[in-house]
């Protein structure tokens, strides 16, 4: 009985951690930000040629600064986090991030939430670097 009470608190861990905004309880952890290690994921799988990759924020509104602004402007910070290694810094594709997205249960041992839908992400590839919409809220960033 302990151990199925153990196995629910796990369970209420892993949801907690997998919503999204930081809590006491990630202190410690590898995990930062889901979202942001979902975008991560999706630039550096999209990236083509050896270089850095990052997914930055964008603040999705209209008006707000394009991703090839934010990664033109970011290059410093970009390659300060890489010690300083390459030159230049381009966007190379634009990604929207749902959030608020339904929590599938865990299928370790079997296939539960079969059908249904979680996730979602849209890809802007280059056109998305010059959308000065609400649309893209990651920038996918390169410094060769």
């Amino acid at each position: 009985m302990a151990a199925l009470s153990l196995s629910a608190a796990c369970l209420l861990v892993m949801v907690t951690l997998c919503q999204g905004a930081p809590t006491a309880l990630q202190q410690g952890t590898a995990y930062y930000n889901f979202y942001d290690e979902l975008a991560q994921s999706i630039c550096t799988a999209a990236a083509e040629g050896p270089s850095f990759v990052f997914a930055i924020r964008r603040d999705c509104r209209a008006g707000g600064p394009t991703c090839a602004e934010i990664c033109t402007t970011r290059k410093d910070a970009m390659r300060g986090s890489v010690y300083n290694q390459g030159s230049t810094s381009e966007c190379f594709d634009a990604l929207h991030v749902y959030k608020r997205r339904p929590v599938l249960a865990p299928n370790p041992s079997g296939q539960t939430d079969v059908g249904e839908v979680g996730l979602a992400t849209y890809r802007y590839f280059l056109s998305g670097c010059s959308a000065d919409y609400c649309g893209p809220n990651y920038c996918c960033c390169l410094v060769r």
